[in-house]
Parts: structure tokens; C-alpha cells; sequence
């Protein structure tokens, strides 16, 4: 009998035995194929660059950066092995002494407190197979480790174990680690980071060294004194490490740089190379922007936004705080921010706390600012406490951290009550007490480091000592708040096609729609310019001479039907001043910007061919087949109409703007060269382009047999496609340089001329040609210009159309920005003048007559002629005498 219960137990053994061979051999059949280290591929970072190679974004799935294993410090590596696995280098890929106390510890928790694997088995985990709790895949990772093992030395394993693991704040391996939370390259850590680095990945949130210091600390001791325990390090250096206070970084965020550029770029790339090859490859990407300059734009477009908010008037304090508690409360919290906000830098001391982040202020900033706090700086907009309205000196004190400030009422007078209805300048405030109380809680701007009015300067004499405070311990601000209005600019390289800067909108982190490239608004007067540009292919010049009276336009059916009712249409056109003045040449009604000359021009040489030669300079939106068009009806983006006014700039020359100059893989094995930004609009311009090169090549072929152009003429008539205006053997240029020129000439006109519209322009101090625009009711103010070296569009207006305030034209919304952005983008630059093509000749004309200029002329102009269309006869005595009834009679 118990020969038969052993022969029974032997059985049953072997049945077990086989049947866990078996087990173990189909799980090893399903595991995956091992890895060399040659076939490491891991998530990689792509890298942005500017034009200069400033390093300006970057792109990934998983942050990291590769670093051999040679590179990296032996300490670090004996870090996170007294960590992780001491025995690395003598097990086989497993440990049953660690898995059998893990379970021991597991099995007394009741919960899973302890892990027993390897780092071998991580890295099998982690490359290899899925992250799920379950006895197959441990069983799975133990085979996988021990096959590795056999196939890998441990130099290797540790490369990828190091190169792989996560260590949060999104950064992927050792080396993208110590640059996220150090700033330096793992061969520059002390011992104290090392540990730091090392604790982290058992739990990168719960042992982060930027959110849990304490905790961080706890785990950097447990890894020191584990390398003593291990031998790794002596017990007088791992105390010594632990005592030592770490310094660690915040995050760098490359989105307060470019990021409606950059999220552009990111588009565009991932539909040609894909989303895989952009986020996880490692790419170098060598764009056209310039940090500066998109700097600058960024600032500019910020300062304009907030000038026009504030035209748009006070939309009051955030709150109001009357307790005094609460008050001292609001600013501690608030120096706490600005301290924050001030410095990157965190340091974990000994006990595992952060030390108080103290700003120094150098020996330099004392001199020049001492009333202003390190933290606060000249131009910054920090929040305030109202502590006295003063309506007898207009003045508002107002409480900053560590600080004291005053606001004079001169900087205020705009903070009247919203009312797009009444101009600014006409509803301005009278005493500081109409929009402010005590305890209000209010945005300012710091102007001054020390507060000064000549306002006061006289007023202040006749009164009282008491009732003239030292103003000289305060320092200057000015009320403020954040805008709710919109504004886009985009600027390209005249040479070299270059995007130089681009500004999608107020506040990428609120709205990532790009409204420099993205959205269609109504371009109001600034589509004249196209407009014109036609004309003077249908033999119009600058002194040709247009009647600016009231014109109405009719469409429909009859006035009236047998039961009173009409469906017809009534059009009646106005100039922006309602008033009219006669004759008028063509150069001034585009100077002084007005409608009623320009709704007969395009009625004259007819909608199509407007319509025509905008395509032709790139306009590719929707355009309204009318009258209307000429007024700037239809909706273009901001990018169609820069990229249009550029090439009159270019003498006619098409503008490819240049997104990308180069993208190279992690190898340096180049991907793609120059990409276009045209490239993000395929889709619509690609039909245009085709047509309009089909026609070109077919008018080359017709020019050798002119029966054949005859015949097309009286095919297509009045307006014939096959122009020699717009077809050249060069497939990049679009029109005339003569034509562009003389439109140059007449923009910088608009500049340039006493009355002309873009008059602030001048500011810039360069030669620049430009073009105003505003829509109906104020919706939309744009300003579109260029100097020989530069162009640059802004587009203002609310996202959801409204008024932007009665009066806020393009000169006065729009073109602020443009002139502060396009100072900043010209300096270092050489002074230039366009250049003047073949077949241009110069005459001084009559601004009244448009006829050469004789003794008697009022006003030379002296204006750039296509050759052949030039005046050829003085003014005489009869055509020099004032017209009785365009005399203005309040002379």
C-alpha cells in the first residue's frame, strides 16, 4: 500500500513537473525578441532652434536625452544600485532571496509594500512586455531577464535600464533628469543629487524633489546609507552628502517663447514626417524665427492690446477687502507668488524643508530702485491694495509687497465705465475716487522707481505740509488690467522669406486658435491696396484724376410692385468723414483712405479683374463678387494679405514664406530641407497655383503666334486671362515690378503725406510703405506695411465681432502695434530705400492737378511713374484757380 502511495506522489510530482515545463515553455514561446543595444530605439525629445540656434521648444512623447554608459558617473550607477539592486552584479537576472522577501513583506502587509525584481527584470518590464499586476507577466518578466541576461552584459542592461526609466517632471532617463531638476549634465552631480535621482524611480510623484522635498529627502538618506551599508560610498561621505543642501530647477517652459509658432511648426511637420517621427525621434529642427524679434512681437502685441482695452474703459477691481487682516494676509500670499514666480530655484535643506526663497538685490539694483523690492521689477503688473483715494491731489496709494505706490490721475482719466458707444477721449474720468475705493483690489503697472508729477509740481506749493505727503517714497504705477480684446501679427524676411515672428493671439494657455494664420476678418480699407495695384494695369496712374462725389448703386427688381413692396437693393457708399471733395487723384484717394474714388475704380475695371489679381498675389479666401469688394467686404486672413503687401515690397516677386529651414534626425541625417508655411494651406492654394500656371505657360506659347493671342482676346473679352500683366517667364513673379513699385510708392504715400491715414508709421524712422484698414462699426483695425528689409501685418478685434469703441480705426488700434514691433525688428539693421526697378521715371506733379508742377503750384509732389504714363504738360492759369464751390468757406 505505501508502495503504491509513493509510486502515486512520484507520478503526481512528475505530472507537476511537466506540467510547469510545459507552462514555462509556452510562456517562453510567446516572449517577445530580445534586444541588443544597437536595437534600443527609445522615445527621444526633437529639438526647436531659431535661425540663430537659440534653442526655442521642443517636442516629445517622453522627454530624454540618450547618454552612453561610459559618460555616466560611477557613483550614480552605484546610487541606483544600492537602491534598487545591490546584488546586479552577482544574481542571473533574478533574485529569490528579494523575491522571497518581498513576499514575506507583502504577505504581513496584506497589500503590496515591497517589489523583488531586479533591474534586469525592470528593464524587461519596461522595454518589453505591458505593465500589468498579474502572475503571467511576472512569470513572463522573470524568463525575459533571464534570457537577457544570457545575451547582454550588465554595462548593457544598465544603459537601457538608465536611459529608460522615468523620473517625472516628464523627463525620461538619467541624463534629461539631471537637466530638468539640476540643470547640468550627469557628469556634473554631486553625490546629493545622485541619491536624489536614484530615489526617484520607485515613485516620481510621491518622491519629487520639486512638489514633496520632505519626502524626497527621506528616500535621498535611505539610498546614501544604503551605498555606506553597501560599501559603495564611506559612512563619513554618505553623511556627509545627506547634511548638504540641493539646490533644484522648476520646469523651463519654452511656451512663453513662440508657442503659436511652435504649435505651427508642430502641424505642419507631423503631417509630412508623421507624429511618431516629430515627438519621439529626437529630431533638430531648424526653423526661421528670430528670438528677438518674436520677442518683441510678443511684447508689442501685449502693450497694444492692453492701450486699446483701456480705451474701452475700467471693468473695476477684482474684489474688495476691508478687514485689515485679510489685507496683509492678500499680500503675503501675493509676495509669496511674486518670490515664486521670481526665481526657478528651489533649495531642500537638511531637515527636507525648502528654504525661504530670499532674493538678493544687488549693490546696483539698491542704487537705482532702493524703494522697489528684488522681486518687482520696472514694467512688471503686479496686484495691489487701494489704501487712500486722494481726489484733492488725484492721487491713489496703493499697498504692494514691501512696497508703497502711487497712481496720478493723469495716467487714470480712461477709467470710465465701459461704453463702446462714447469716444474715449470724450468720457474721460475727473477724480480717482469715480473708478477706485479703499480696499480695492486692483492690477498695476510699475513705471517708476520713484513716484514723480509736474502736475503736482506747482499745486503742491500752495498747500498745506500735511496735505503734501513725500511723494518721493513711493514709487510710480499706473492702473492696469488684462485686455479682453484680440491681436495677431506675423512678419517675414523681404530677402530671404524667413517667418520672423509670428503672435497667434493674447494668451496661447486661453486659446491655441492662431489668428495670424487661421482666421478670416473682414480686411476693411486695407484691401485697397489690391485694388488699386489692378487699376494701374488698366491705365490708371497715380495722377489720374477721380471724382469723389455721392454715388447710390441699385440692385434688384422694381422700386415698387402693384401692392407697394419692392425687393430692390440699395447700395450708397460714403467716404469715413461723410463728406465729399471733387476731383481727386488717384495717389490721394488711397492716401486719405477713401471709398467713394475706389468703389469706381474696380467698377470701372471690373470686379473679376480685382478678383484676378488678388489671386494672383495670394489672397486664396472667399471673395464677395461685388462693388463691395473693393471696401474690403470679404474676409481674409492676416497671412494672405502680409504675404500680399510683401510682394509689392519684393517688386512683384512671389513670397514663399519660409517656415523650416532644416530637419535633421537624431543621427544627423537630413529629413527635410526648407519648408514653406504655404505648405499648412495646400489645399487651397495649390488649385490657384496650378491655374495660374497653366495659363502662364499656354500665354508664352500664344506670344509666338499672335493670331493665336488675337483669337484667345476676343474669346475670353474685356477680361482676358491671358494678361501680360501677370505672366512672365518667371513663374515667380506675379506682377509688373514696375507696377509694385509705383504701389510702393503710393503706400508710402499713406505715410508718408500730411492726411494720409498711416501717418504714425513715421515713428519707425526708416522708409516704409503701408496700407490702414477698418471695417464697419469697428470690428476690425489692421495695419499692413513694410520697409525694404521687413514685412509685418496686425489684426485687432474681439473673436466674437463687436465694437472695439467708437473711433478705433486701424491708425489708432492697429498701427501702434506694428510701429513699436517694427522698431524693435529693424534695430541693428542698416538704413535701406526701396529699390527702383526698370522703366520707372520721377516727375514733380501738381497734388491738385496731378500735371507737371509749375511756379504757381501750391504742393510738389514727386511720384514714381511707370514709364510712358507720366505727365507731360503743366497746370495752366484756368485749371490753378480755386473752385468757388470747393473752397472751404470758414477760411
Amino acid at each position: 500500500m505505501l508502495k503504491k502511495i509513493l509510486l502515486f506522489c512520484v507520478a503526481l510530482g512528475l505530472v507537476g513537473i511537466l506540467g510547469v515545463y510545459l507552462i514555462i515553455q509556452s510562456v517562453r514561446s510567446g516572449l517577445p525578441q530580445l534586444i541588443t543595444v544597437k536595437d534600443y530605439q527609445p522615445l527621444l525629445v526633437s529639438q526647436v532652434y531659431d535661425r540663430n540656434n537659440k534653442k526655442i521648444g521642443e517636442f516629445f512623447r517622453e522627454r530624454r536625452t540618450l547618454v552612453p554608459y561610459e559618460k555616466i558617473p560611477k557613483n550614480l550607477v552605484n546610487a541606483f544600485l544600492a537602491a534598487e539592486d545591490d546584488q546586479f552584479f552577482s544574481h542571473k537576472g533574478i533574485n529569490p532571496q528579494a523575491i522571497f522577501r518581498a513576499a514575506l513583506a507583502n504577505l504581513r502587509a496584506g497589500r503590496s509594500v515591497q517589489g523583488g525584481s531586479t533591474i534586469t527584470q525592470q528593464v524587461a518590464k519596461t522595454l518589453l512586455l505591458s505593465s500589468e499586476k498579474t502572475l503571467t507577466r511576472k512569470l513572463r518578466d522573470i524568463l525575459l531577464a533571464i534570457e537577457m541576461e544570457k545575451n547582454l552584459s550588465k554595462e548593457d542592461i544598465l544603459f537601457l535600464y538608465l536611459n529608460q526609466i522615468y523620473f517625472g517632471q516628464g523627463a525620461y532617463g538619467v541624463e534629461q533628469a539631471a537637466q530638468t531638476y539640476y540643470r547640468k549634465p550627469v557628469s556634473k552631480l554631486t553625490l546629493s543629487e545622485m541619491a536624489i535621482l536614484a530615489g526617484l524611480p520607485q515613485a516620481p510623484s510621491r518622491y519629487s524633489p520639486v512638489s514633496n522635498p520632505l519626502r524626497a529627502k527621506e528616500r535621498q538618506i535611505y539610498v546614501l546609507r544604503r551605498m555606506a551599508d553597501v560599501g559603495y560610498v564611506s559612512k563619513e561621505e554618505s553623511e556627509a552628502a545627506i547634511k548638504e543642501p540641493v539646490k533644484v530647477y522648476v520646469r523651463e517652459n519654452y511656451e512663453e517663447y513662440a508657442p503659436f509658432y511652435l504649435e505651427t511648426v508642430r502641424q505642419l511637420l507631423v503631417n509630412q514626417l508623421g507624429e511618431d517621427m516629430v515627438l519621439d525621434k529626437g529630431l533638430k529642427i531648424y526653423t526661421s524665427l528670430d528670438l528677438t524679434k518674436q520677442m518683441a512681437a510678443q511684447e508689442s502685441v501685449k502693450e497694444g492690446l492692453k492701450s486699446l482695452d483701456k480705451r474701452q474703459g475700467y471693468r473695476g477691481p477684482s474684489k474688495n477687502l476691508s478687514d485689515e487682516d485679510a489685507i496683509e494676509e492678500f499680500l503675503k500670499e501675493n509676495q509669496k507668488k511674486l518670490i515664486s514666480d521670481f526665481t526657478p530655484e528651489r533649495t531642500i535643506l537638511p531637515d527636507g524643508k525648502f528654504a525661504d526663497i530670499v532674493p538678493v538685490k544687488s549693490a546696483q539694483d539698491e542704487k537705482l530702485h532702493p524703494l522697489l523690492p528684488p522681486y518687482i521689477k520696472l514694467k512688471d503688473t503686479v496686484n495691489g491694495v487701494v489704501e487712500k483715494v486722494d481726489d484733492a491731489l488725484g492721487l491713489v496709494y496703493v499697498k504692494l509687497p514691501e512696497t508703497r505706490g502711487v497712481i496720478d490721475i493723469e495716467t487714470m482719466t480712461w477709467a470710465r465705465k465701459p461704453d463702446s458707444e462714447a469716444r474715449y477721449d470724450l468720457a474721460a474720468i475727473k477724480k480717482p475716487s469715480e473708478a477706485l475705493k479703499k480696499g480695492d483690489v486692483i492690477l498695476v503697472k510699475v513705471v517708476a522707481d520713484q513716484f514723480n508729477s509736474t502736475r503736482l509740481a506747482s499745486k503742491k506749493k500752495g498747500l498745506p505740509t500735511a496735505a503734501a505727503p513725500d511723494l518721493s517714497k513711493f514709487i510710480g504705477l499706473e492702473l492696469d488690467q488684462e485686455p479682453l480684446v484680440e491681436g495677431a501679427l506675423i512678419s517675414f524676411d523681404q530677402e530671404n522669406q524667413d517667418v520672423l515672428a509670428m503672435v497667434g493671439g493674447s494668451n496661447f494657455a486661453k486659446s491655441e486658435f492662431n489668428r495670424a494664420i487661421q482666421a478670416p476678418r473682414q480686411t476693411g480699407s486695407a484691401f485697397k491696396a489690391i485694388v488699386y495695384a489692378s487699376a494701374l494695369e488698366k491705365g490708371y496712374t497715380p495722377a489720374t484724376p477721380i471724382m469723389d462725389a455721392p454715388i447710390v448703386y441699385e440692385e434688384g427688381g422694381a422700386a415698387d410692385d402693384a401692392e407697394g413692396q419692392g425687393d430692390m437693393k440699395v447700395w450708397k457708399p460714403s467716404n469715413h468723414s461723410k463728406s465729399f471733395g471733387g476731383d481727386i487723384l488717384f495717389r490721394n484717394a488711397l492716401v486719405k483712405s477713401l471709398n467713394i474714388p475706389t468703389v469706381k475704380i474696380i467698377e470701372d475695371v471690373g470686379v473679376p479683374w480685382s478678383m484676378e489679381y488678388a489671386r494672383r498675389l495670394g489672397i486664396y479666401s472667399p471673395l464677395n463678387p461685388d462693388f463691395t469688394l473693393a471696401l474690403g467686404s470679404s474676409s481674409v486672413t492676416l497671412y494672405e494679405m502680409t504675404k500680399a503687401f510683401a510682394e509689392f515690397g519684393r517688386l512683384g516677386k512671389r513670397l514663399s514664406p519660409l517656415l523650416i529651414h532644416k530637419v535633421d534626425d537624431a543621427n544627423g541625417k537630413n529629413l527635410l530641407k526648407t519648408v514653406s508655411l504655404d505648405a499648412r494651406f495646400d489645399k487651397e492654394i495649390k488649385a490657384i497655383n496650378d491655374g495660374f500656371e497653366e495659363r502662364r505657360k499656354a500665354f508664352l506659347e500664344a506670344m509666338n503666334d499672335p493670331a493665336k493671342v488675337e483669337e484667345m482676346k476676343k474669346k475670353e473679352g474685356k477680361n482676358a486671362k491671358l494678361d501680360p500683366s501677370i505672366f512672365f517667364q518667371d513663374a515667380d513673379q506675379l506682377i509688373r515690378p514696375s507696377t509694385a513699385y509705383v504701389m510702393t510708392t503710393l503706400l508710402k504715400g499713406v505715410v508718408e503725406d500730411a492726411g494720409g491715414t498711416g501717418g504714425r508709421a513715421r515713428a519707425v524712422g526708416r522708409e516704409v510703405a503701408g496700407k490702414t484698414g477698418s471695417t464697419n462699426n469697428y470690428f476690425d483695425a489692421w495695419f499692413i506695411g513694410y520697409s525694404p528689409q521687413i514685412s509685418t501685418g496686425v489684426w485687432v478685434g474681439f473673436d466674437k465681432e463687436k465694437s472695439l469703441g467708437k473711433g478705433e480705426v486701424g491708425g489708432r488700434s492697429a498701427l501702434p502695434i506694428w510701429v513699436d514691433y517694427m522698431k524693435a525688428a529693424h534695430e541693428g539693421l542698416p538704413q535701406m530705400t526701396f529699390p527702383v526697378p526698370d522703366g520707372i521715371v520721377f516727375a514733380n506733379i501738381d497734388s491738385e492737378t496731378g500735371k507737371l508742377a509749375s511756379a504757381s503750384t501750391k504742393k510738389i509732389i514727386r511720384q514714381a511713374f511707370v514709364e510712358g504714363t507720366e505727365p507731360t504738360a503743366a497746370s495752366n492759369k484756368a485749371e490753378e484757380a480755386t473752385d468757388f464751390y470747393k473752397q472751404d468757406l470758414s477760411e
